[in-house]
């Protein structure tokens, strides 16, 4: 488990008075290459960055006190709008074994399934979290006329963990990437809260779709 505190990380952009942390992203190669949901990074891809590794062991305590970081520049090097990808490059390198690239028709209904990421950065907590739960169901999804497939699984997540890597203990891949609580209509508020996305359920879009993106 150690090995995931190198790989999964904090997407961020630079402004003039701190690094805003947007989202998760995870490598997808030793050369530095990232994948991430495009919604993340949005439209601006200017003042990209990875934050790098903040704990070297999964079981050590972090200190959410502490705001220190290291970012890398990163750059975008693809978009995929219907399937909400985006590939990020940064000046990193790794040496270790990271899990290969796989989808949803490798796993089963009902089967467990590990997530990484970090559940509130957006709102200036870096923790690096381990969930698990099962994947509910396993759906196609259109975009604009195009159909990709996804799994639904059972767990609600927060903003932060958009772009989480989603693996596969029993077969040691990553399946997908979290996308996030499936509300296709905002409706109305309640507090700045969409009551839509106060479920139990979560989608993920299979990884294979990054594999056509490198």
């Amino acid at each position: 488990m150690d090995i995931f505190t190198q790989f999964i990380s904090i997407v961020g952009r630079v402004t003039p008075n701190h690094i805003e942390m947007l989202g998760t992203a995870f490598m997808i190669s030793k050369d530095g290459k990232y994948a991430t949901a495009k919604h993340v990074i949005g439209d601006n891809h200017n003042g990209l960055v990875i934050l790098a590794p903040h704990i070297q062991r999964i079981n050590d305590f972090q200190d959410v006190s502490d705001t220190s970081c290291r970012p890398v520049d990163a750059k975008v090097l693809e978009v995929d709008p219907l399937k909400d990808l985006a590939v990020l490059q940064a000046d990193v390198t790794f040496n270790g074994n990271m899990p290969a690239l796989s989808g949803f028709d490798e796993v089963g209904v009902s089967e467990k399934i590990g997530i990484f990421g970090f559940p509130h950065c957006v709102e200036g907590r870096r923790v690096l979290t381990f969930q698990e739960t099962e994947v509910g169901a396993k759906v196609l999804l259109d975009s604009h006329g195009v159909k990709s497939k996804h799994a639904v699984i059972n767990i609600q997540s927060r903003p932060g963990q958009s772009g989480s890597m989603v693996f596969s203990p029993r077969l040691n891949k990553i399946v997908g990437v979290l996308i996030g609580t499936y509300a296709p209509n905002a409706g109305a508020t309640i507090n700045g809260i969409n009551p839509a996305e106060l479920n139990q359920t979560t989608h993920v879009i299979s990884a294979e779709y990054i594999k056509e993106m490198l």
